[in-house]
């Protein structure tokens, strides 16, 4: 599963970075030429985001399940 999320995090990481590049920092952010890049950069954070929570959730499980088998 883990290594499912960090092919998921290389494709987040790259549509945001896309997203960056292509946005148009001249214009306002929900003009109709921005407002696509608005939102993938904006489901691009949120997936960040979830991985991070993914993350901090597999380092905790673990944790939890090395605690419990000791002695």
């Amino acid at each position: 599963m883990k290594i499912f999320v960090y092919i998921v995090l290389a494709i987040i990481l790259f549509s945001f970075g896309y997203n960056l590049y292509y946005l148009d920092f001249s214009d306002g952010f929900f003009s109709t030429e921005n407002r696509p890049y608005v939102i993938g950069t904006a489901a691009g954070i949120c997936g960040l985001i979830l991985c991070v929570i993914y993350f901090r959730y597999a380092r905790l499980k673990s944790n939890l399940e090395n605690r419990t088998k000791q002695p």
